[in-house]
């Protein structure tokens, strides 16, 4: 990152972006780098909102997202109507609306941004700890959103708390048993891991009769509950 006292024009933004999106093409992770940098360039002034700045509905968001797609991606252009490239415009919008954020004092959130980004980095070091870490770029963005809400720069506790996986809801047994349905379902047609994965065997298929006929236990079971209490079974 540039020192924050120095100015950045737009062109060095570009300069940068396709730089990250080559090294990304290259197996390098710089993802969350290119993130950063349009949160930095937008801090500087050189990036902002204007939703026409290059034509009808074509802003800085767009551009980037363009630059750094373009140079990461040799076999396929960008396409900004396509679901992956509407994200990344997004998000990239988002990185903007972060640098645009004027109530942290001078250096913010650029210094914020890179302490999180630090943060996470020391907290990747340690092996147990490293499982549970979101990546790079879903905490950044985390962040951003939690920041542009807020009037007051976030403490380090803060900041290491998204850097964390959110953990997922308990769920009920009967929600459970039916996403195992559904993988080994989708196990058995050849449908799980994007199509890659098939196993049709007898096994696959009386582990699918078996949790069928658990399902329509708690079914039979829900319905009882209720005749006995007078109340409606729930769905």
């Amino acid at each position: 990152m540039t020192n924050l006292t120095n100015g950045l024009t737009y062109d060095e933004v570009v300069e940068r972006v396709v730089a990250l999106g080559e090294a990304a093409g290259k197996g390098d992770d710089s993802q969350v780098q290119f993130h950063m940098q349009i949160v930095e360039g937008s801090y500087h002034g050189a990036l902002d909102l204007d939703k026409n700045k290059y034509g009808t509905g074509i802003d800085d968001a767009t551009k980037m997202a363009e630059a750094y797609y373009n140079s990461r991606s040799k076999s396929s252009m960008f396409n900004p109507r396509a679901k992956n490239q509407r994200k990344l415009i997004s998000t990239t919008r988002l990185d903007i609306r972060l640098g645009m954020w004027s109530k942290g004092g001078s250096g913010e959130p650029v210094g914020s941004m890179n302490n999180l980004i630090t943060i996470r980095g020391k907290l990747q070091k340690n092996p147990t700890i490293a499982k549970k870490l979101d990546d790079a770029t879903n905490t950044l963005h985390k962040f951003a959103r939690a920041q542009l809400r807020s009037d007051q720069l976030m403490s380090d506790a803060q900041l290491e708390a998204f850097c964390y996986r959110k953990v997922p809801d308990l769920r009920t047994p009967e929600e459970i048993l039916e996403a195992v349905q559904k993988q080994l379902k989708n196990l058995r047609d050849g449908k799980a891991a994007n199509g890659t994965a098939k196993d049709d065997s007898s096994l696959v298929r009386d582990a699918i009769t078996k949790v069928t006929d658990r399902l329509k236990e708690i079914s039979g079971e829900r319905v009882k509950l209720a005749q006995a209490t007078g109340s409606p079974p729930t769905p």
